[in-house]
């Protein structure tokens, strides 16, 4: 595919949150977490879209490299997410592997001023008729990762959940 056949839309967001490094990462990697501050996260399950759902889920992204995650954004739809970086207290990465948005999540963490400075970064490259969603999502992608940053704030300092 050609440069002019694909254009990428990235988003990002940061938050401080006033709680350390380690209980931030610990909660942020649990997935079984993720449908709590990722909110367009419906479920969580290891294994691929084909493989059955039984057992435990397990309780960090780094103890299983493929999951399916279940999204609810321009439909309802299974992914193929393969966790392509872990590095505990520091970053965890996520690449979509199936379905017609492939996007590459990271998030990082960072100790400051005894909290944890949260940043989520996500490219989507657009292909065929995505590429004509362009301009909404290029708006759109920093507003959905400042509302994700936020919840995990909010949720993390206890007001609320």
């Amino acid at each position: 595919m050609t440069e002019s056949e694909t254009s990428t839309v990235v988003g990002e967001a940061r938050v401080l949150i006033e709680r350390p490094v380690e209980e931030v990462f610990a909660f942020a990697s649990d997935p079984r977490n993720e449908p709590k501050w990722h909110t367009d996260i419906v479920d969580v399950r290891p294994g691929t879209p084909s493989s059955s759902a039984d057992g435990e889920l397990p309780d960090s992204w780094g103890q299983e490299k493929t999951w399916v995650t279940t999204v609810q954004f321009i439909g309802r739809k299974e992914y193929e997410v393969e966790v392509t970086a872990f590095e505990p207290n520091h970053r965890i990465e996520f690449a979509t592997r199936t379905g017609p948005l492939l996007p590459v999540a990271t998030c990082l963490f960072e100790s400051s001023n005894g909290g944890t400075l949260f940043t989520r970064h996500v490219e989507v490259p657009l292909k065929g008729f995505y590429r004509l969603l362009q301009p909404l999502m290029k708006r759109d992608a920093p507003r959905r990762q400042e509302t994700f940053v936020q919840n995990l704030k909010r949720i993390l300092e206890g007001e609320g959940d």
